[in-house]
């Protein structure tokens, strides 16, 4: 019942609506556990990840980055008080990993000092240095996390010049989100600049994992079925790779940007999102690439549907499968599309449950259940303020091949940004470009 409706009851139904409103949010809300050291349970996300981690690195998802152009004088020592404030807010940043039985299980320990590396690139010619700075904050993208032991990020930061810095966070997929980069990157600033934040929000994540789970538990025996029969029968949408490819997740990105006008007019007057068209145009790119029109693209959700978890850093989002046939005509695709997405919505389950749900037979190296996946980012949030340094985005993507091929859309400004990652073992990065050109002329043509 919206606010308007319940102040035109009166008095005394308005007081028994608002007890009842209280009685069924209490009734739902996630409740806080206490803590007392002992091993707590994983959400099926944290799940998914820690047994890709430990079975088949090749297809875990890969660390969650954020970069930060700072312009003024910057305090390291400050910095690094900011840090340990930061994980000491955070449960997630400072929880370790250990197996019970052979299932994963939550350690919160508590805060500890976190790495924090200064780099000085000033000896390099001025030129040199913002690409080299770039080079190696990728490079630390793909380093190592050990779960077991911790800590689960790193920050480092690199000098340019006089006033002239570059942040680069690194943080375990397991620990945190993209979604919740803008809250710890807001939650950094206030606490560099030594503003009053709030108290710790009332939920941590390890909360979240308890509740999450029990509900998940309720739901599979009404929702697997729907799986079992929307994917009986899928087939690979690449051949499978000869041995003789070189193993790994090494990837390479190639981007192309497309007017949002060009998005806006497909969308037409129908109840069409900018996701369902630079999906369907994936599609048309998918069906060329690989000669089959039964496809199915993996996708993400955000996961955090509640309002009690917006101010809580950790992993929530779900891998999410969608089968769609591809017709010849993009409005008939369209409408396929939507109707996969509602229909893969209305019975979302964790992805790891799906996949052990559906009892197929794994192959080493192969992401189950989909090779290509679709990501579309919101609109980047400018960074928040610093007390002293200027800050600004420090654009960057991280070339990992987690999945045989990657779109991920993101809109800059009147424009979308069309990222094309890709495994080296399948594409060159002269293939990704042009495939990206291709992309951009289907969305053009269609």
């Amino acid at each position: 019942m919206t606010a308007d409706r319940l102040a035109a009851l009166s008095g005394r139904r308005r007081e028994l609506m608002t007890r009842l409103l209280a009685q069924k949010a209490a009734a739902t809300a996630i409740p806080p556990l206490p803590r007392s050291g002992a091993p707590m349970e994983c959400s099926h996300e944290q799940r998914r990840i820690w047994l890709a981690t430990q079975a088949t690195p090749e297809t875990a998802p890969p660390n969650v980055t954020l970069g930060l152009t700072l312009t003024g004088e910057l305090d390291p020592t400050r910095l690094l008080t900011a840090l340990t404030a930061l994980v000491a807010r955070h449960e997630t940043l400072r929880t370790r990993y250990t197996a019970i039985d052979g299932v994963p299980h939550q350690l919160v320990r508590p805060a500890q000092p976190v790495p924090l590396e200064l780099v000085d690139l000033t000896a390099l010619p001025e030129p040199d240095r913002e690409p080299e700075a770039l080079s190696l904050a990728l490079a630390a993208a793909g380093e190592r996390f050990d779960l077991a032991r911790g800590p689960l990020l790193r920050l480092t930061v690199y000098r340019l010049g006089p006033g002239e810095h570059r942040l680069f966070l690194v943080c375990h997929h397991i620990a945190c989100d993209g979604g919740s980069l803008p809250l710890l990157a807001a939650d950094l600033a206030a606490l560099y600049a030594g503003a009053g934040l709030t108290p710790p929000p009332p939920l941590q994540y390890a909360d979240y994992a308890a509740w999450s789970a029990g509900r998940a538990r309720e739901r599979l025996p009404g929702r697997l079925p729907y799986w079992r029969e929307r994917l009986a029968g899928i087939e690979p949408v690449f051949a499978r790779l000869p041995h003789t490819a070189a193993p790994g997740r090494a990837g390479a990105t190639a981007a192309v940007r497309v007017g949002r006008e060009v998005v806006e007019r497909l969308r037409g007057e129908g109840p069409v999102t900018p996701f369902a068209v630079l999906l369907a145009a994936y599609l048309v790119l998918l069906r060329r690439l690989s000669g089959r029109d039964d496809l199915v693209v993996g996708t993400v959700t955000s996961g955090r549907g509640r309002r009690e978890l917006e101010r809580v850093a950790g992993c929530f989002i779900n891998l999410v499968p969608l089968r769609v046939s591809v017709p010849d005509a993009f409005p008939a695709l369209l409408a396929r599309v939507r109707e996969a997405v509602a229909g893969a919505l209305a019975n979302e389950i964790p992805f790891d449950a799906l996949v052990s749900g559906l009892g197929a037979h794994r192959l080493p190296g192969v992401h189950p259940a989909f090779q290509a996946a679709f990501v579309h980012r919101d609109d980047p949030a400018p960074p928040p303020g610093w007390a002293g340094p200027r800050a600004g985005v420090w654009a960057h993507e991280v070339d990992d091949g987690s999945f045989d091929l990657g779109l991920t859309a993101t809109p800059r400004d009147a424009e979308y940004e069309l990222a094309l990652t890709g495994r080296l073992a399948r594409f060159t990065p002269a293939d990704l470009a042009g495939h990206a050109r291709t992309l951009a002329a289907v969305l053009h043509d269609a």
